[in-house]
């Protein structure tokens, strides 16, 4: 059977992000070995190689005050 004819749904959903709208369309296979996780994982990884662009390490924001969860 090839990949094409395996059982499948799908449905879309809506994401805002900024000023941005994301329609996206999520598709589970009957037969897939990879949860959603492990695809999402996978696909940030293969992001973080594709672009050539050195990643740093984000410093936390210093507070002048002590933030209200913590008081």
């Amino acid at each position: 059977m090839k990949q094409n004819e395996a059982s499948s749904s799908y449905g879309y959903m809506t994401r805002r992000i900024g000023s941005t709208t994301y329609k996206i369309k999520v598709v589970f296979h009957d037969t897939g070995q990879e949860t959603m996780e492990d695809k999402i994982l996978r696909m940030i990884r293969n992001e973080s190689m594709e672009k050539e662009e050195k990643c740093g390490i984000m410093e936390p924001p210093q507070m002048s005050r002590q933030s209200e969860r913590s008081a």
